[in-house]
Parts: C-alpha cells; structure tokens; sequence
C-alpha cells in the first residue's frame, strides 16, 4: 500500500521563495503602471505570473510516496522514481545542495551502487525511515542510517 510524506519547508525557504514571489508581482504592478507599451505590459505579467506559479508549485507540491517498489519524488514539475530493490544506503545530511527538499533537514539516499543519489526532507523523518526499512529487505538500521546488507 503507497504511502505519502509530505515534505518538510524550513521557514527561511518559505520566506526567500515569499520574497521572490511578492517581488514578481510587484514587478508586474510597477510595469502595468508605467507608460510601456500594452503588448510589453501583457508579456511581463505573463512571465511574472508563470514565475510565480512555478516558484509556489515547487514549495508547496514536494511530495514522497512509498511504494511496494518505488519511491516516487514529485516536485513540482519534477518527478524521480527510485527503485527500493536499489538502494544501498540512506543517512541524513544537511547539504545545501538542489534537490527535491524544501529543508536542510535531510536525507541523503543513494542506489545504483552509489552512481544515483538524491535528497529528500520528510516532515515524518523517523516514520519515513521505518516504512523505508520495513519496504526494503536489503536494508538494516544502523544508528540513524539504513545500510545495505548485500
């Protein structure tokens, strides 16, 4: 049965993505006051709008579903299936590096004998490791880790 976690959001990426998102629409309310020409006012409200939506669809649609053979990262736009048959090992990090996380309380997880590696960030971590370890018969917890036995 699937399960979905939702994602952690530190309150720093919630503001810095706010900040960008009201200067966007600032933006398009100093150009639709300006003396620009309507075609010009349109194209700018139009790039801004789109901005914005992606910027909130990327903090607000990060989503991690378990699962009987995958985890299925969706963020925004962006989709990653990684299969669990595959992954040697999950440990936590705080990477500041871009990934699907919206916090830099983190977990770092690798497969493909460690050529693919991708960072998520569960609000529900500890519940999120356990189902990971209970769906993943090639993995054992070590402390906060979960190793591969293979």
């Amino acid at each position: 049965m699937a399960k979905i976690y939702e994602s952690k959001r530190d309150a720093w990426i919630i503001v810095l993505i706010w900040i960008g998102v009201l200067m966007c629409l600032f933006g398009v309310a100093a150009q639709l006051a300006s003396s620009a020409t309507l075609v010009l006012k349109v194209v700018t409200a139009i790039i801004a709008l789109l901005a914005v939506g992606f910027m909130l669809w990327t903090l607000y649609g990060i989503r991690y579903t378990l699962t009987d053979a995958a985890l299925m990262i969706r963020c925004g736009p962006f989709r990653y299936r990684v299969p669990l048959d595959r992954i040697e090992s999950v440990r936590p990090t705080r990477n500041p590096l871009s990934s699907p996380a919206a916090s830099l309380d983190r977990l770092r997880i690798e497969w493909n004998k460690g050529r693919r590696r991708i960072m998520v960030s569960p609000l529900q971590k500890k519940e999120f490791m356990r189902d990971l370890e209970r769906r993943c018969a090639q993995l054992r917890a070590d402390g906060d880790n979960l190793i591969s036995t293979d």
